[in-house]
C-alpha cells in the first residue's frame, strides 16, 4: 500500500482535529436542547470528583430541562456557545440568572466539567467565561475590584500562574481554562482562571440560576 508523504499525513491530521473542534459545539448544543437525554454530574464523596453521567429523565433535581442541579449551591447551571462577556451575561438574564459565580474549590471543579470540551485548548477562545469582571467595567465604579455578575461576595478565587494581569489595560473580564491546553508546560493553567479581552467571542459560557421552588417542593 502506498503511504503519503509525512507532510501531507499532517496536514489530514490537522485537518480531523480542525474539524472536529469545529462540529463539536454543534454536537453539545443539539445534546442539551434534546429533552430525551440529560446530562449531569454526580460527586462521589470517596474521592471528590465528578462524573459524567448519562439519564434519559427530561430533568434533573430541581431544574428545567437542560438545566444541571448542583446541590452545593442549590442551583442550576448551563453552558452555551459563543458570545463576547457582555452578551454572555445578557443571555443568561433571559433565563433568569447570571453566568456563573464560583465559591468553592467543589463548584469550580463542576463548572469546569459542565463546560469541558474534551479537546485540548489552543486559544483563548476556546475557553469559558464565568461572571467575574472588573467593577470598573461593569459599572461608574472607578474601583479596580473584582465582582460577580450576580452581586454574591468574591470568597473563592482560582487565578492561572501570573494572572491577574490586565494586559494591556484591556483584561476587564474572567474566562476558565475547562480543558488542559495543548502545551505541557501550561498544565498548571487546567480548571484555572484568567482575565482577558472582554469583547473576545468564547467557545461556551456557563449561566447559573436558583433552583426552582416548585421542583424544589416536588423532588
Amino acid at each position: 500500500m502506498r503511504t503519503l508523504p509525512l507532510r501531507k499525513e499532517n496536514y489530514k491530521k490537522r485537518s480531523m482535529k480542525f474539524l472536529l473542534f469545529a462540529i463539536l459545539p454543534l454536537a453539545e448544543a443539539w445534546l442539551y436542547s434534546n429533552s430525551s437525554m440529560r446530562v449531569f454530574r454526580s460527586t462521589d464523596q470517596s474521592t471528590g470528583r465528578l462524573h459524567r453521567n448519562l439519564s434519559n429523565t427530561a430533568h434533573f433535581g430541581p431544574c428545567e430541562s437542560g438545566w444541571t442541579y448542583f446541590d452545593e449551591t442549590n442551583a442550576c447551571y448551563k453552558n452555551f456557545f459563543w458570545e463576547t462577556f457582555l452578551d454572555a451575561e445578557s443571555k443568561c438574564k433571559n433565563f433568569e440568572g447570571h453566568l456563573t459565580s464560583i465559591h468553592s474549590f467543589e463548584e469550580n471543579l463542576f463548572v469546569a466539567e459542565l463546560a469541558k470540551s474534551g479537546f485540548p485548548i489552543s486559544d483563548y477562545s476556546h475557553a469559558t467565561w464565568i461572571g467575574l469582571a472588573r467593577a470598573d467595567y461593569l459599572n461608574s465604579s472607578r474601583k479596580a475590584e473584582w465582582i460577580w455578575t450576580d452581586g454574591t461576595k468574591v470568597d473563592f478565587l482560582a487565578w492561572s500562574p501570573k494572572d491577574p494581569n490586565d494586559e494591556e489595560g484591556q483584561e476587564r473580564c474572567v474566562l476558565m481554562f475547562p480543558d488542559p491546553w495543548n502545551r505541557a508546560i501550561d498544565a498548571l493553567w487546567y480548571q484555572k482562571w484568567s482575565d482577558y479581552r472582554c469583547s473576545t467571542n468564547t467557545r461556551s459560557f456557563v449561566c447559573k440560576k436558583k433552583a426552582s421552588p416548585q421542583m424544589l417542593s416536588s423532588v
